[in-house]
């Protein structure tokens, strides 16, 4: 009880939290835009000099994109090209945007701690900390499985089925500036996928959703709709890809859906 007493008695109107968040908002604003400035232009060499913006790219574009791809005996050059004289500088903004993001998620992370702090009890508080860096690490994880594994081989794919013959050689063109929008588009959007066990484990421990979710033929139905949507983003045609990001999610979902169940049987958090 004295715990409970620990909390902020004070309840601030509705349009204060408003205006609470919209400013910490801002911050984390422009906490992501002076990184992507500064940390864009730390030199990586200085004679000459390399931001690490130019080598943040091109190592982006050297993980998912290969020189040449090998399949059934047959050998695809993979050139790189730009669609526009700007295509370039559009790049670097992108993938320093990026490079922001990632120097200031500490921020975004305080930001959003500090809004809900106040309402927040001791024992809550550890709880909000925990699942907080148990965030960051299935987001990182997302974001890995999407370089390492799908992206890949999604691109693989792709470049076999979209060469062409150029000279005496079989050649897939790919323009710069849309491989970087996907690998943007796809390390983001699987790191926040990879969110979704985290917030299965809190919706089933404030019983808002019950433990037996992923059991049974619950259970089942999840594993066929997550490998159907692994199919569609993962068009690499072996199938490797599609299980490489269903089969984790899947396990995730129900460690969590387990996890969730065991918390909600002694005290909510």
């Amino acid at each position: 009880m004295e715990a409970r007493g620990e909390v902020e008695e004070y309840e601030a109107p509705l349009w204060d939290h408003v205006v609470e968040l919209l400013e910490r908002l801002r911050r984390a604003a422009i906490a992501v835009a002076v990184a992507s400035v500064v940390v864009s232009l730390i030199p990586v060499s200085l004679s000459p000099y390399k931001p690490l913006v130019l080598e943040f790219t091109r190592w982006l574009i050297d993980q998912v994109v290969p020189e040449q791809v090998t399949a059934f005996g047959v050998t695809v050059e993979v050139a790189l090209v730009q669609s526009s004289p700007f295509t370039g500088l559009a790049v670097l903004i992108k993938s320093a945007i990026l490079l922001g993001i990632l120097a200031a998620s500490p921020v975004i992370a305080w930001e959003f701690y500090a809004f809900v702090k106040p309402g927040l009890y001791p024992h809550e508080r550890l709880a909000v900390k925990a699942i907080g860096l148990a965030a960051i690490a299935s987001f990182i994880f997302g974001a890995f499985i999407a370089l390492e594994v799908v992206l890949p081989l999604g691109f693989k794919f792709a470049f076999l089925t979209s060469a062409a013959v150029f000279g005496d050689k079989l050649v897939a063109f790919a323009d710069v500036n849309s491989i970087l929008n996907t690998v943007i588009i796809a390390v983001l959007g699987m790191g926040l996928l990879y969110e979704s066990p985290i917030a299965l484990y809190i919706l089933v421990r404030s019983g808002v959703v019950s433990p037996d979710v992923m059991s049974g033929d619950k259970g089942k139905i999840v594993l066929v709709a997550l490998l159907a949507v692994a199919a569609v983003i993962t068009p690499d045609g072996t199938g490797l890809g599609m299980l490489a990001l269903a089969l984790p999610l899947y396990l995730a979902l129900r460690l969590a859906a387990w996890l969730g169940g065991r918390g909600a049987a002694s005290r909510g958090f």
